[in-house]
């Protein structure tokens, strides 16, 4: 950081810095250094008073920068060079890709170099929107411009956000400031498509039934909380739990710092849980705060305090909604604000040497390492307080309970809720109405143990994270030979392998009703290759097992009874197969004192990424579609493979 003062003008105040001040506050690592300027320039000639020191400064410093000085293909300099200084502001990729052949760089090559100068700031491609995948921004002051337009728009401000199609259409095709060229009409749905992308809009809805064409800038909502919030009283509804936890943003120093417009992210990354997802006008959120429901998951309200987000969950198992906004605001926070991180704290609870409990606050991190080292207790180190709170006590405010598969191992927790997963299953099917009342219904142990599903889930597509960039992690499997288990010593044998979709949680079978062998595969497995797949195979299927009863609750796509029962019995004949493979003298191979607990903590959860590489291998021999799954990427740019009808999603 360079900081500079100027002059005022003749006759008014010279420039003053408390350089103490600001290197007290920031320290010597981050302010470089202080100049005093005066942008005026001295009589009779052009010389301004200080500017030639601060542009040399500037320079050094930023020569001093990584980026700065690193060694790329010269061919990829010299494309880059020809896009930065051609007159136009975007071009159409099939342009930039012939550029690159000129340079003798083939199509690969070329992707990877819009990748990685999308990465670097250079230009804008998102290769995997199909919106937006034919066009390469060259200068993206010239997008930031047409947003501004929308920013300052005084209609959408009155509306507080609300704008629809046509009028940014009509801001951009006739802008609302003298001087400034229109765009042309083609550009204007990549605009808006951009603007979703940056986390800027999305799309509202009023009546399901009618598609919509109003957008909300989320930069333009009300800043003012409104009272009284929907269900919202002192304490939770009957047999719901309320959870609570703090996102501190700090600096590289520690200090308190803060994320300038995280909130208007939050909405936007946030709306598929905002109370007006079927009707925008039920919608609660305002500039320092919103509120969500997720269903069985849980209601939940994200407030500023201070510069602290407090979260605050009530549900019949609060864990994993709490889970998911904290580890999505952390996220966001340390990949979008660079130098600022986020710790995750808890508030103390009884006994206060104050008497004031909730004020205390615990970052969960120490806690934890506290308590591996067998200290039961942490000392509040609030002025005045000085009282030891049980660290047990305090972690029941933090989601750090573990899935059920390392709790008491997924095979177990599976024959306990396995029954009752039924019961919800049929209860789900009576209450058909595909609308967001109908998990009211359920009773506090079927939205814990439905949670709990889910958290189960959402640990299994974490496990293997970096491998889904080249395929898909769900499938299920069985033998075909009907004679497979009178051979537990099998050296080969075929195998039916389905994939799953990854957002519906549902084989592709049922959801292409009219083709329902694509994305069904014979494949001739070693008992090698098998053995030592056993630990993800098993956890896989015990995970598909729980998530099958109820998989496509949230889509709206339940599944018949017909397909469902097929589909159980795949699983079960899964489950069988690892079962009689172990029997024999694999058990070593396939990690027999591994638990279900070490697989998703430790080295056996790497172990697996070959094994499935060489699956997806094996798959693109057979099929190099994936059974027409399409990849995409979330918010935080994870890969996934999902059935085409919900690429949209994404």
């Amino acid at each position: 950081m360079l900081v500079v003062a100027t002059h005022g003008g003749p006759g008014q105040r010279q420039p003053d810095i408390d350089r103490q001040e600001i290197l007290d506050q920031f320290g010597k690592d981050t302010v470089i250094d202080f100049f005093h300027v005066d942008s005026k320039p001295n009589k009779d000639t052009t010389h301004c008073t200080g500017l030639a020191e601060l542009k040399e400064a500037i320079a050094r410093v930023a020569a001093s920068l990584p980026e700065m000085g690193r060694s790329v293909p010269a061919k990829w300099q010299q494309v880059r060079e020809t896009l930065q200084t051609s007159d136009k502001a975007y071009l159409p990729y099939d342009d930039v890709i012939a550029i690159c052949a000129e340079q003798g760089i083939d199509q690969k090559q070329a992707e990877l170099f819009l990748r990685i100068s999308h990465t670097l700031g250079h230009f804008i491609h998102y290769h995997y929107d199909p919106t937006l995948r034919d066009i390469v921004i060259l200068k993206p002051d010239w997008l930031a411009k047409a947003i501004s337009f929308v920013l300052d728009d005084q209609m959408t401000r009155r509306r507080n956000g609300l704008v629809e199609f046509e009028h940014l259409s009509q801001l951009w095709s006739h802008p609302p400031f003298a001087g400034e060229e229109g765009y042309p009409s083609k550009l204007h749905p990549i605009f808006l498509r951009l603007m979703e992308r940056f986390d800027l809009s999305y799309k509202v809805v009023f009546d399901p039934s009618e598609t919509s064409n109003t957008s909300l800038i989320a930069q333009l909502v009300p800043d003012t909380r409104p009272e009284p919030l929907p269900n919202w009283g002192e304490q939770p509804e009957g047999g719901d739990r309320q959870q609570v936890q703090i996102c501190r943003i700090v600096d590289s120093r520690g200090q308190f710092a803060v994320a300038e417009g995280l909130f208007y992210q939050l909405i936007v990354r946030l709306h598929k849980y905002s109370l007006g997802r079927a009707n925008y006008e039920d919608s609660i959120h305002w500039q320092r705060g919103l509120m969500l429901d997720n269903d069985y998951n849980g209601r939940a309200l994200l407030e500023y305090v201070g510069t602290d987000v407090k979260i605050t969950v009530r549900a019949a198992y609060p864990e994993r909604f709490l889970s998911y906004l904290t580890e999505e605001i952390k996220w966001l926070v340390e990949n979008f604000w660079e130098g600022l991180r986020c710790n995750v704290m808890v508030s103390c609870v009884a006994p206060c040497g104050m008497n004031t409990p909730g004020n205390g606050l615990f970052e969960v991190e120490k806690l934890i390492k506290s308590k591996k080292k067998n200290r039961d207790e942490f000392l509040c180190t609030v002025s005045g307080c000085d009282e030891w709170q049980n660290i047990d006590c305090l972690l029941n405010n933090a989601p750090t309970t573990p899935p059920p598969s390392q709790a008491i191992g997924i095979e177990q927790f599976r024959g306990i809720v396995k029954d009752e997963l039924n019961v919800i299953r049929k209860d789900l099917v009576i209450l058909d109405r595909r609308d967001q009342a109908r998990f009211q219904s359920l009773s506090q142990k079927q939205r814990t143990i439905l949670s709990q599903v889910d958290q189960q889930f959402a640990e299994l597509m974490q496990i293997l994270t970096d491998e889904a960039k080249d395929g898909p992690r769900l499938f299920s499997f069985k033998p075909i030979d009907p004679k497979f288990f009178d051979r537990p010593k099998w050296i080969s044998a075929k195998f039916q392998l389905t994939l799953w979709c990854e957002h519906a949680r549902q084989p592709l079978p049922a959801l292409n009703p009219n083709d329902k062998k694509k994305g069904v595969y014979e494949l001739d497995l070693p008992r090698e290759w098998f053995t030592k797949a056993v630990p993800y195979l098993r956890i896989l299927t015990g995970t598909l097992s729980l998530v099958l009863p109820v998989a496509g609750s949230a889509t709206k796509f339940i599944l018949d009874d017909t397909t469902y029962k097929a589909i159980e019995e795949q699983l079960d004949l899964g489950q069988k197969s690892i079962e009689s493979t172990l029997k024999g003298s694999d058990m070593a191979l396939a990690g027999k004192s591994k638990s279900d607990a070490s697989f998703l903590e430790g080295d056996a959860i790497r172990a697996q990424g070959s094994i499935l590489r060489k699956l997806h291998a094996l798959l693109k021999e057979k099929d190099p579609s994936f059974g027409g799954l399409v990849r995409v990427q979330n918010k935080r740019r994870e890969f996934l493979w999902v059935h085409p009808q919900f690429v949209d999603e994404y």
